[in-house]
Order: structure tokens, then sequence, then C-alpha cells
């Protein structure tokens, strides 16, 4: 008999164990057997596949370029055909995008069910399953649900009903069995979750470039204030995410990572927020959806987004956010220059930190003033 694998997300906190009494008293008493009930929401899957380790590569992949996905747990239907009774989920336009993603990177090497491919997938939460239609009602009538709004705090690939592999989406690592299991860890991701809460709850926009990790030489090339290179690598990870949250977003202006023992894939998991990536002049990966240049409007302001400023249309003469020049031509590209109309958030000009846009437009107001 094959494999079969699952990818799903299992519910945490209130939700979770209100869910399970509920599965639990419609057992009782409709006199239904229903397994060990664990809460949760099925992506993709089940499914076969003879390549394990590309499918757990890519289940991180997908998993760590998202930040807290949120969704809404809310009524009662039914799937006739099957007999399945669910609570209706909700989903935000991330985790329609996020399954999506999941999907389409399988579907080259995995053998996916024919649910994975209908439009609009049925995203539900399973209460009872493979019951007459004369008891359907019955049940129906019966249960009493609460509304939710919880947020995707892991995604589960599981084998043959067993936790395979968990991505941790606060912590920002992929987690074996025994650590998913873990209680100690758990505490650890509800801690990551208090303490986003505590920030403030309105999405902030932050704009960065040129961090350069793993490569040793950028320390000398810039005068990067570093004793060595995990010092470098370790102070600019802390540094965005201490002050980005899993919901924030980054627009990242290039050249994240260099050297031939650095990937970008290995760094971009361990950043929070939704990362926009610009590429740039050292940038490879063929997971990342790469942005050459776009023109964003923050405010009311319209900017052009780049990794260099040299890309930048002759005929614009609106402000540009860049990058590549580091702290190598302060005369031309210092941090901002008004009469350009440049502003180089390469980390060496932000203190190794990225910059929220509102501090931008309040400088770039300035000159109006």
């Amino acid at each position: 008999m094959s494999t079969s694998y699952l990818i799903e997300i299992r519910m945490f906190g209130k939700a979770k164990y209100d869910i399970r009494e509920l599965i639990l008293r419609t057992s009782r008493r409709f006199n239904v057997h229903v397994p060990r009930p664990i809460p949760h929401i099925t992506l993709v899957g089940g499914f076969s596949t003879d390549y394990e380790n590309r499918l757990i590569k890519d289940f991180e992949s997908v998993c760590c370029r998202v930040g807290l996905i949120g969704y809404v747990i809310e009524g009662i239907d039914v799937f006739v055909d099957t007999g399945v009774i669910y609570l209706g989920i909700q989903p935000s336009k991330e985790l329609i995008t996020f399954r999506r993603e999941l999907r389409d990177r399988l579907r080259k090497y995995c053998n996916l069910s024919e649910w994975d491919f209908v439009e609009p997938f049925e995203f539900h939460s399973t209460i009872v399953m493979h019951q007459p239609l004369e008891k359907i009602s019955a049940i129906k009538r019966d249960l009493k649900y609460q509304r939710y709004s919880p947020r995707m705090l892991r995604a589960t690939l599981l084998k043959d009903g067993k936790i395979l592999v968990e991505y941790d989406f606060l912590l920002k690592k992929m987690l074996n069995r025994r650590e998913s299991l873990s209680k100690q860890v758990l505490d650890k991701t509800l801690i990551a979750l208090s303490n986003t809460n505590t920030h403030c709850t309105e999405k902030q926009i932050f704009v960065t470039s040129d961090l350069h990790l793993g490569h040793y030489n950028i320390i000398r090339y810039c005068k990067r204030p570093f004793n060595n290179l995990d010092d470098m690598n370790t102070k600019l990870v802390n540094n965005w995410n201490s002050m980005i949250s899993p919901n924030d977003t980054v627009y990242f202006l290039g050249d994240l990572a260099y050297g031939k023992n650095s990937s970008t894939d290995y760094w971009l998991c361990k950043l929070n927020g939704n990362i926009i990536f610009f590429r740039g002049n050292h940038d490879s990966s063929a997971n990342i959806k790469f942005i050459d240049s776009d023109i964003i409007t923050f405010g009311d302001i319209p900017f052009f987004l780049a990794h260099t400023p040299d890309n930048v249309p002759a005929n614009w003469n609106g402000w540009i956010i860049h990058g590549h020049y580091h702290n190598n031509q302060l005369d031309n590209y210092q941090f901002i220059n008004y009469k350009r109309k440049t502003i180089n958030v390469s980390v060496e000009l932000t203190n190794y930190k990225p910059v929220n846009i509102n501090t931008i437009l309040r400088l770039v107001k300035s000159y109006f003033m």
C-alpha cells in the first residue's frame, strides 16, 4: 500500500478545544464513531509521491514566505455525496493564495487528489463523516457553534496520519515530530504570538536592502561594525525580526545573501513579514517570485522601487527608493538626496535595520514644506 501524505492546518487555543468538544458531544449523542478528534483544515491531499525529501523541502519553501494568516470559522454545512457535516471556513485571500502555491508546487511530482484542483476550494473543518441523509438533518439541528477568527500558527505535513514535519510561522522554523508535539516548543510559539499581539495591531510597511547575509568580505568592503560573519548574520536577522511582525509588509530591494554557502531561500525563511522581493544583482532562487522594479504609492506619493537607481527610466521625475550603492557613493546616494529625489535604504545607511515607510514619508513631505 502506498504512503499517503496530507497537508493541513491544526488549530490551537479556544477554537481547538471548543470544536473538539463539539465533535465528541455529537459522537456521544448520535452514536457516531469518531477516532481521536483533532480539529483541522485540510489544505492539500491526501496524495502520494516517491520524492519525500523534495516534498519536505518544497513545503518549507512555500511556508517560510508567509506570515500569520487569518481565517474565520462560522456556519454548518454538508457534503451530501460523502455524508460529511462540517464547520465552514471563510478563508482570507492570503490563505487561498497559500493553498494554491502549495498545490502548484507539488503537482509536478505528487499524485494529488481531484479535489485539490476544484475552485473555489471548499475550506472546511470536519465534524462527522459518512452519515446517512436521515441522520444529517438531526445532527445539523442539534449543533451549536460559535464564530472564531483564529490565525494559522503552524502548517502540518502528515505521513500516513502521523506528523512528519510542521512549520511554525511564529518561530520561523521547521519542527520535527518530537518538536511539534512538545509543550515546551508550543509555549515558545504562544509567547511569540503574545509578543506580536502587544505590538501595534495596524499592519506596518517597511523597506530595506542589501543585507548580504553570509558575505564575509562585505564587512571589510563597507566597514560594517561587526566582529565576524556570525556576528553580522545574527544581528541583521535579529534587527529585522525585532522590528517586523509576521503580518507586516517588507519591500526588500535586493541582495539578501551572497556567497557559495549562503542560500537566499535559507535566509528568507528566517525573516518575519510578508516580503515582496526585488531582484538584486546577487539574488538567485527557483522558488522566489522576483520583481525587477515597480511604482508603489505610499500615502499619496508615488515611488519608483528598484534595486539600483541606474535602472530607473530617464523620464521618471518622482522619488526613487533603492539599494545597491551601500555607503560607497555618499556624495550622490546618501540616505536621502532631496536634489536627486533618491532614498538609499542599503542597511549601512539605516543602522542595519529596516525603515518604516512612515519615516520616509515624513522626510519626503518635509521637502515640500
